[in-house]
């Protein structure tokens, strides 16, 4: 039996993924660059927090953050109007030219405030273009069908991203300072950079021909609402980190403190989702389910089911309960993703993009302060128990749409293929 390498109407050719090393440079790249954010983030905080100020930790993160929300949107438009490959070279080479002058003031004055708010501030102005032109650049590299697995190989370089990083961020910091920190990631963009300079585009993707960037982002938002499909699943994808997140950053804490497990009890159990979801993510790799969104959807109910034991289960229990959460995360997201990516409309993949990432931005910190609100008046049962039900009712709403539960990496569904 032979295998044939498909061809893109460009003319360049795609071998299997693993064969493919213009699509594994840029993920390893990717990686290469996330472990430069990972620790850019770390040496900003710890900076930040060594000025003396408790409220200028707060305000530099918080100006890293505020332009990338305001500016999602437009920075969606702009991707579907213009070259994705070429936004994500402009916004990496702005991003060392900040660092660069950064670097400059840091030898000439040291540190102030003014330099990390500014720094975040840039940095977070250059991530509005960076994220949505990043997201839909698969698109143009991969055949549909390749999509799932090169989500699940770049999930998983970006969960060992994140753990290498962090403690890479701290021991520069404390080694150089900010400046080694800067310096290196830097080099983590040129990296990328470079990578993004030599991969060149396989599939040309149709691009938005609005009479204007503004009418673009209104027609984004349009879109949502006249493509059902779309719409269902941006809500499902925006519902996972509402009712996921919240439990497994306070609610995990809340249990372990009051049943005294310490610290060290806390790390076993976040550890456990970590390395439940990179076996996860392993596993997504091979696995070509024919319906991805109904298997990912399923999956999740058993997830749904585990955040509602970090209320009141036993210390066994939670473990098993934290493994199934990695596990399914490591399943599902690579699927979720993959799916999503083939589904959107070539010309709306940025602006699509966009909006679910303004929604996850603009929804966490509701659901947080939610979640810790019904735990304190009420349990923390109770509040692990209502965050889980209605996060099974959200996957209950999906699987209940056909145009959702029935979709095909090829954007049709089972209905669409019958003869």
């Amino acid at each position: 039996m032979t295998t044939s390498t498909p061809v893109s109407p460009t003319g360049r050719s795609a071998p299997p993924l693993w064969r493919d090393t213009a699509t594994l440079g840029y993920a390893f790249a990717n990686g290469v660059s996330q472990i430069g954010d990972e620790i850019w983030f770390v040496a900003l905080a710890y900076t930040a927090a060594q000025l003396g100020d408790a409220g200028l930790a707060g305000l530099v993160l918080a100006c890293a953050t505020l332009p990338r929300a305001l500016l999602m949107l437009l920075g969606g438009a702009l991707t579907d109007r213009l070259d994705a490959r070429r936004m994500m070279i402009t916004s990496d080479i702005a991003r060392i030219v900040v660092l660069a002058g950064a670097l400059a003031v840091l030898a000439a004055q040291g540190v102030s405030a003014g330099l990390l708010i500014t720094v975040g501030f840039l940095f977070g102005v250059a991530d509005a273009f960076y994220g949505p032109a990043c997201s839909s650049f698969p698109r143009q590299l991969v055949p549909k069908d390749q999509l799932v697995r090169l989500s699940a190989l770049r999930q998983l370089i970006s969960r060992f991203a994140g753990v290498l990083g962090a403690p890479i961020g701290g021991l520069l910091v404390a080694g150089y300072g900010l400046g080694g920190a800067m310096l290196t990631d830097a080099l983590s963009f040129a990296v990328i950079l470079v990578v993004l300079i030599l991969v060149r585009p396989r599939w040309p993707r149709a691009k938005s021909t609005g009479v204007s960037v503004r009418a673009d982002v209104r027609d984004g938002l349009d879109y949502l609402r006249r493509t059902p499909r779309v719409r269902d699943l941006v809500i499902t994808l925006s519902g996972l980190n509402v009712f996921v997140s919240p439990v497994l950053s306070i609610g995990l804490a809340l249990h372990v403190s009051a049943n005294s497990w310490g610290a060290a009890g806390l790390g076993w159990l976040s550890g456990a989702i970590g390395i439940g979801a990179a076996a996860g993510t392993a596993v997504a790799m091979k696995w070509r389910p024919a319906r991805p969104l109904r298997a990912a959807l399923l999956l999740l109910l058993a997830q749904a089911a585990s955040l509602v034991l970090v209320g009141f289960a036993s210390y066994a229990v939670t473990m098993g309960a934290m493994v199934v959460v990695g596990i399914v995360a490591g399943l599902a997201s690579p699927l979720l993703s993959g799916a999503f990516q083939a589904t959107v409309d070539e010309e709306y993949v940025g602006r699509a993009s966009a909006i679910l990432s303004v929604t996850d931005d603009g929804l966490a910190p509701v659901a947080m302060a939610a979640f810790g609100f019904l735990a304190k008046v009420t349990s923390l049962a109770t509040a692990t128990t209502a965050f889980g039900v209605c996060f099974a009712a959200l996957l209950c709403f999906a699987l209940s749409r056909p145009h959702v539960r029935d979709l095909r990496l090829d954007g049709s569904t089972a209905e669409e293929n019958c003869p």
